[in-house]
């Protein structure tokens, strides 16, 4: 099976580990994922098939989009309904107010991690030190927040749309929303909409890609996925210069490091980067 990837709609209750590992059994291939999704989410996982996982860290780096309903008036360990209540608060807020503190939290933010998320602590995950009720202390991360809908508002509950750079946390965007105006705030359910230029809407569920008898049906080549990187054609020497680790030297500069789908005439070799007027291989598919 040629380096493919399959855009799978997660459902609630499994965790993406689970989800990787269902189809790697049942259809005997290596299976990578570009970015889990919690056991209460749902929504959009992009599966990597055999040497597709080669290229997993260009789909890490895609913004996200989710659509939450939240909670106000809790605080939880976990900052979602699974978690435990830390302590309970009135809620004296608006649907206004909500929208209103939603404008501060746009742009370039600093988030600091839910205590019960994957982030290693001296090589241990940190879900696992919470659980044991171990002090968990994470450094702040600067994401990206572009956007912030209010869609729907009947206290103490509220559904958002939320755009957001990659390595963004919505349980801790949702908590601090709920610090900010005072009357705490947890994710009631959580769903992945969009990753990058693919939608769910385009997934199928696992529950029906479990039924199937092979991937070929549901699958798309890496390189067709990877359409949102421009493409460089090279011709046989070209190619050749390139697969033996060599550089090719270019007419024009590029001052920023730019990354190219590479093709030897109509055929995918893999993945080049040019900077200054060199290209390069980057990542290349192993030669048969």
């Amino acid at each position: 099976m040629v380096p493919s990837v399959i855009l799978v709609d997660k459902p609630k209750g499994l965790t993406s580990f689970s989800v990787v590992e269902g189809i790697r059994k049942k259809f005997k291939v290596k299976v990578g994922h570009t970015g889990t999704l919690d056991p209460l989410a749902t929504g959009l996982l992009i599966l990597l098939i055999n040497e597709a996982t080669r290229y997993a860290e260009f789909f890490l780096k895609l913004p996200k989009e989710y659509i939450t309903t939240v909670k106000f008036g809790e605080v939880r360990d976990t900052y979602d309904a699974e978690g435990k209540v830390v302590e309970k608060r009135e809620v004296k807020v608006s649907c206004q107010d909500v929208k209103k503190v939603l404008q501060s939290f746009l742009g370039r933010i600093l988030q600091l991690p839910p205590p019960h998320s994957a982030k290693r602590i001296e090589g241990k995950r940190a879900y696992k030190l919470a659980r044991k009720g171990l002090h968990v202390s994470l450094k702040p991360v600067e994401v990206s927040v572009y956007k912030a809908e209010l869609v729907d508002c009947e206290m103490p509950y509220a559904k958002f749309v939320f755009g957001v750079s990659a390595g963004t946390y919505i349980r801790s965007l949702v908590h601090d929303i709920g610090l900010a105006l005072g009357c705490g705030a947890y994710v009631e359910e959580l769903r992945r909409t969009k990753i990058g230029q693919f939608d769910v809407q385009r997934a199928i569920t696992y529950e029906r890609l479990m039924c199937l008898d092979d991937l070929y049906g549901v699958s798309v080549p890496v390189w067709e996925a990877l359409d949102f990187i421009p493409a460089f054609e090279l011709d046989v020497k070209s190619a050749k210069t390139i697969k033996n680790g060599l550089f090719l030297y270019l007419p024009s500069c590029v001052e920023e490091e730019t990354f190219v789908r590479l093709y030897e005439g109509k055929e995918f070799i893999g993945i080049g980067v040019i900077k200054g007027n060199r290209l390069k291989a980057y990542r290349l598919l192993p030669q048969t």
